[in-house]
């Protein structure tokens, strides 16, 4: 599965382009990005900027990349990744 998506959108919370370059899909928030307090916020601002509703990413269950990228999947209308750069003021990820 493609993850652009969601890569985009943890580049603009702040992680390292060469740990986003190296993560596959079944990474997960904890345990492989091992997100801080500060970044799974964002993070869900963000996929609430994006009409990702419904989830919790501060729930006991770990977020694969491919999970939320099935849930950008899931919102009718969603924005293009050109778009997603628009949210976050700094540079989009290229990876």
């Amino acid at each position: 599965m493609n993850t652009k998506r969601i890569i985009a959108l943890l580049a603009t919370v702040g992680l390292p382009d060469d740990l986003l370059k190296s993560a596959g899909d079944d990474w997960r928030l904890r345990d492989d990005l091992s997100l801080s307090s500060a970044e799974t916020l964002h993070l869900q601002i963000l996929l609430e900027d994006l009409r990702c509703t419904g989830f919790s990413l501060w729930d006991t269950h770990d977020h694969s990349l491919e999970e939320l990228e099935q849930l950008i999947d899931a919102v009718p209308e969603i924005l293009a990744l050109d778009n997603v750069s628009t949210i976050n003021n700094s540079e989009g990820y290229n990876g």
